[in-house]
């Protein structure tokens, strides 16, 4: 199918917004937004997994939008992190409807911080149907340091490689296992993860907020959870925990898929085709 790559610019609270709009030929009424997760990322995605997830997508009928928000790749203005980007994401979202207009329904698509970002925000726009939330980021220090004890310290003691750096000195013992007696004292810490109280009041962790949005959120939820990734285990460790997100992500219509060899990034080719043709099978549900 013919798919145009329409650039757009366009203004978010004074600020100039970047993106590009992949609009089909005979365009589908469900759209895919795309939110670029924190750091030094733009719309690209790490290793072009944006670009390659919106042709993919486009080409099969779904009109697709990837852009940079405030203080990311050519979006002008502070970086301010994914807790203060509803603005951007409702100027895109505005934006994404006047390019493609047959659109009716629009899908969140994000990883890591960005589906969290999706979870917050996402419920709060009318337009807003579906959430594809890839290894949500739920960092906490005492679920970390458990996923760090359980996932990461125990394989390391079954690595042949470690072994061989303490018995060649290259390792200093006793700053390793200060180092471990640390997170294992961190992971044995009670924190309360059953929290019943609204995210509305106060100023809540934003893991709260998260929960908070999956009460809210009345549309269609995709998990999609890396095998190989720390923070996929992190929030795994968080719904073992609460009993407060059982009951929430029990509610939604939620459809969750596990990709065994995934890293956190979906780095590799096999593991990003896997992940696009996963997307494009829950699109056309």
């Amino acid at each position: 199918m013919n798919v145009q790559e329409i650039p757009v610019a366009f203004a978010c609270q004074g600020e100039a917004l970047v993106g590009i709009v992949h609009v089909p030929e005979s365009p589908r009424s469900r759209g895919v937004l795309a939110i670029v997760a924190g750091g030094p990322q733009y719309r690209g995605g790490c290793c072009r997994q944006l670009v390659q997830m919106a042709r993919s997508l486009s080409a099969e009928g779904f009109p697709v939008m990837r852009f940079d928000y405030r203080g990311l790749g050519d979006g002008a203005g502070d970086y301010k992190g994914f807790l203060d980007i509803a603005p951007d994401l409702n100027a895109a979202i505005d934006v994404f409807l006047d390019q493609a207009p047959g659109v009716e329904e629009v899908v969140l698509w994000g990883g890591c911080d960005a589906s969290s970002a999706a979870l917050i925000h996402g419920p709060r726009h009318p337009k807003v149907k579906g959430l594809i939330l890839g290894n949500p980021f739920v960092h906490n220090e005492a679920t970390h340091a458990k996923v760090v004890v359980k996932h990461y310290y125990l394989q390391r003691l079954k690595d042949k490689s470690f072994w061989k750096k303490l018995f060649s000195f290259r390792l200093n013992p006793m700053k390793a296992l200060g180092s471990a007696l640390v997170t294992v004292r961190q992971a044995n810490k009670k924190t309360d993860m059953n929290v019943g109280q609204s995210a509305a009041t106060g100023n809540a962790p934003f893991p709260l907020l998260m929960l908070d949005g999956a009460r809210q959120f009345k549309g269609r939820v995709l998990l999609q959870m890396s095998g190989q990734s720390l923070v996929s285990k992190e929030f795994d460790e968080l719904l073992k925990a609460s009993p407060d997100w059982q009951k929430a992500l029990k509610r939604l219509d939620l459809t969750r898929v596990d990709f065994p060899d995934a890293d956190q990034a979906f780095s590799t080719i096999a593991a990003r085709n896997e992940q696009i043709a996963t997307t494009l099978k829950w699109l056309k549900e």
